[in-house]
């Protein structure tokens, strides 16, 4: 990657800057609860690799979900005077700010735009440790999670850490699908050889000091923002991204299948949108032609699931096959036409890769 930089950097800066002006000029709606204090002046007296963190995590009629992960945030194996928490409302409507009161952390409001990452930048601010880490609410990180996130830092080389994201114990069709079967969460990857990684803020670790250098999250990218950090950060220091697997949080996945339509959706969305900011970019691997031959292929698929979900509903059934093995072309056929749906939404608004509409605000899809 650092190989890269100097002849990256000059196509990136526009975009870059652009971001740092977006994240001073936004304003935002705060409130401050039961905010424990991290003195970043103290000595760390415990024995090991303790850097000061802050762990951010947005959350939006999370009300399902929060208490699980609040609950298994404030039991990690990490000395409580080296970490705060900061939970960030973004309009919430079903009593979240309420669950998250009965907690000890920060919890701060962002009412003015709506999106994960402008909720992110919101927390963003707040921040006092050295590292920063980000969650979902409805993630539940194991005990040794914050250790293992951070302990990649003590080289001065890495600049972010992705972690891993396992499905939560699946119980409806819909969460075996995505927990068993497509595992849409792949953390810290690289989309072509030499292409930088990027990581997913469901379970991610930056150096605050960086993501401050280089304007936080695209407040205006409602879907993709945070690819593009990971990717700007990349280019900007020339530093590392690695991988922590060991450092594991729990996603708890929707349970209906119009909430999987709007998953793949979103996914479909972000490439088209990523592919906007970056088709000028070099070797950039995923340009409107590759993403046109993919969509053809898709399209492709979905013949073959429908021809699927008639052998198997015919066949399956006769073989006294279960209902996982009859319903997963199904699946399949939501989350295919939802990623398909998500790229021609974009492919309008971006009017083919031509208009930046972002710039104008976020469009919430």
């Amino acid at each position: 990657i650092a190989l890269c930089v100097g002849r990256k950097r000059g196509a990136a800066r526009a975009h870059l800057e652009e971001i740092i002006w977006l994240s001073r000029t936004r304003g935002t709606v705060l409130e401050s609860e039961m905010s424990p204090q991290i003195d970043l002046n103290a000595e760390n007296n415990s024995e090991g690799f303790f850097p000061t963190v802050s762990i951010v995590i947005p959350v939006y009629n999370g009300m399902r979900t929060i208490r699980n992960c609040l609950d298994a945030i404030l039991a990690v194996d990490y000395p409580q005077d080296r970490y705060e928490v900061i939970v960030v409302d973004n309009n919430s409507r079903d009593g979240t700010p309420e669950v998250v009161k009965q907690y000890p952390v920060k919890l701060v409001y962002e009412t003015k735009l709506q999106g994960p990452h402008a909720a992110t930048n919101t927390g963003l601010r707040e921040v006092k440790g050295e590292i920063v880490v980000f969650t979902d609410s409805d993630c539940i990180p194991i005990k040794e999670w914050l250790q293992r996130m951070v302990a990649p830092f003590q080289d001065p080389d890495v600049v972010a850490v992705g972690g891993q994201i396992e499905p939560y114990q699946p119980k409806t069709r819909v969460e075996r699908f995505l927990g068993n079967e497509i595992r849409p969460f792949i953390n810290c990857v690289e989309m072509a050889p030499g292409f930088p990684k990027s990581v997913l803020t469901g379970n991610a670790a930056y150096r605050t000091q960086a993501v401050l250098d280089v304007g936080m999250f695209n407040p205006n990218l409602y879907t993709g923002s945070e690819v593009d950090m990971a990717w700007r950060i990349q280019w900007k220091t020339g530093k590392r991204v690695v991988s922590a697997p060991e450092a594991v949080v729990y996603h708890m996945f929707s349970a209906n299948v119009k909430r999987l339509f709007r998953h793949f959706k979103i996914y479909g969305y972000s490439e088209v949108l990523l592919a906007t900011l970056y088709k000028d970019m070099p070797n950039y691997p995923r340009n409107s032609k590759v993403q046109a031959k993919v969509m053809l292929k898709q399209v492709r698929a979905l013949f073959t699931y429908l021809g699927s979900i008639v052998y198997r509903g015919i066949v399956g059934r006769l073989r006294g096959k279960d209902y996982d093995y009859l319903t997963l072309p199904v699946m399949w056929l939501v989350a295919e036409s939802g990623s398909i749906y998500g790229k021609l939404l974009c492919m309008w608004h971006t009017r083919y890769y031509r208009k930046q509409f972002w710039l104008n605000g976020p469009k919430v899809i």
